[in-house]
């Protein structure tokens, strides 16, 4: 049995420890927060709980479903809601499309979707199909410096404006003429080769910190772990030739080994005596943020399709939108607004994106609305960061690294998070067999 110490318990963080405490080593969690999740947790506020950001899982997320599964066990269709891949924009924009995928054996069922895509030409659908079908097989070839924009250049102005674009930013949370073309080809081939449900829609039941991060730490305290949350870790530091510290409150505590599963913008400070370049590559990282603007209105009110968990925006200022129906019979609008800097104040921000759901739906005034930002949603998911990330140790000595960051050849999402986790836990677990 190994004593080792998880700083974060985000998804990576909580996923480290798991599997950690499921090999009968003995975990202590140092949180910040009161809450688990990082990036993807529950808020509460007055009275009323919802998701920092609208977070929708890909049938490829494998080992994010596996773990929640783990977790779940028969409750997992309570936590879950799995969907066949439809992409489909909201009513009465000026420029609507619909992709719905059949049950088909992919690719072939991508193919099919784009053939009886509505909103594109005859034209436009065969060059897409062409396309896709060439980047499915890799036959296409894809320069690590191209971005998403190069990638596409050559595709019609509909498919690329109101098809490759917009999943690009869903995606990677990165503009295409920024975005990284080697991680949303990969992102495409995970999504659209394989098995068919890879590339099906997961919509959350559960909160995100109920979906996986507190039933995680319940079990690594039942098999003995120690939690502590809302308690900021002042630094990691090693501990002779083997072994680390953690510095809680100005106490030192020491450990066999220690995950750092943070940002990427918190390690500089966790470990200030680095000399191996870590901690200064990830000072130089640049963000993208993430806003989600939540409404909700008295009553259910006509054209809105429950079974359609997501629809497309024009951009202004809106990408995505979530509708759910709530316990009290109201109904909530969640609005996304990815990779986006705005400068407006929040009032403004909220107003302009009522006024574009008006465009499409006969809202009432709401009764309550929030905004939510998070500056460094991200890391922008760019071919220079990208080669950056890839470059990184993961490890220096027995402290370990995970977060989605750890994973560049994903962007920074739920199953990237997930990986690091666990891969985190693979090298720490294979030093220890060692």
């Amino acid at each position: 049995m190994m004593r080792i110490a998880v700083v974060g318990a985000g998804w990576a963080g909580c996923v480290a420890a798991l599997t950690l405490a499921r090999r009968g080593h003995a975990l202590t969690v140092f949180e910040a927060a009161r809450i688990a999740g990082g990036r993807a947790r529950r808020v509460e506020h007055n009275g009323r709980t919802f998701d920092n950001g609208q977070h929708l899982l890909l049938g490829a997320y494998q080992r994010t479903l596996a773990v929640i599964a783990s977790l779940h066990g028969r409750d997992d269709e309570s936590a879950l809601q799995r969907l066949p891949l439809l992409l489909q924009t909201a009513p009465r924009l000026r420029h609507e499309i619909l992709v719905r995928a059949p049950a088909l054996p992919a690719p072939l069922h991508l193919l099919v979707a784009l053939a009886c895509a509505r909103g594109l030409t005859i034209s436009e659908r065969a060059a897409t199909l062409r396309w896709a079908g060439l980047v499915l097989r890799g036959k296409s070839p894809v320069d690590e410096s191209w971005t998403v924009a190069e990638l596409i250049a050559a595709q019609p102005a509909a498919p690329r404006d109101l098809l490759w674009s917009p999943l690009c930013v869903a995606a990677l949370n990165t503009p295409a003429e920024n975005a990284s073309a080697t991680v949303f080809v990969e992102v495409l081939r995970r999504s659209f080769n394989g098995s068919t449900e890879n590339s099906s829609l997961v919509v959350p039941r559960a909160d995100l910190t109920e979906l996986l991060p507190a039933p995680a730490l319940r079990e690594v305290a039942t098999l003995g772990g120690e939690l502590c949350l809302g308690a900021p870790v002042e630094s990691v530091s090693r501990a002779g030739p083997a072994g680390a510290s953690v510095r809680v409150a100005g106490v030192e505590r020491r450990f066999d080994a220690a995950i750092i599963a943070t940002g990427p913008q918190h390690v500089a400070r966790l470990l200030p005596w680095d000399t191996s370049g870590l901690a200064t590559n990830l000072a130089s990282l640049r963000y993208e943020p993430i806003s989600t603007l939540h409404f909700e209105f008295a009553y259910v009110f006509p054209g809105v399709d429950p079974a359609v968990p997501m629809l497309m925006l024009d951009g202004d200022p809106g990408q995505w939108l979530f509708w759910h129906q709530l316990p009290n019979g109201h109904q909530r609008a969640s609005v996304v607004i990815s990779a986006h800097h705005r400068e407006e104040p929040e009032a403004a921000i909220a107003a302009a994106t009522l006024a574009q759901l008006q465009r499409s739906y006969q809202l009432p005034a709401p009764i309550w609305q929030r905004l939510i930002t998070e500056k460094r949603a991200t890391y922008a998911c760019t071919p220079v960061q990208r080669r950056l990330l890839q470059a990184l140790p993961a490890q220096i000595g027995c402290i370990y690294f995970a977060g989605d960051w750890c994973v560049p050849e994903l962007p920074a999402t739920l199953e990237s998070a997930v990986l690091s986790g666990e891969r985190a836990a693979a090298r720490l677990q294979g030093d220890f067999d060692a």
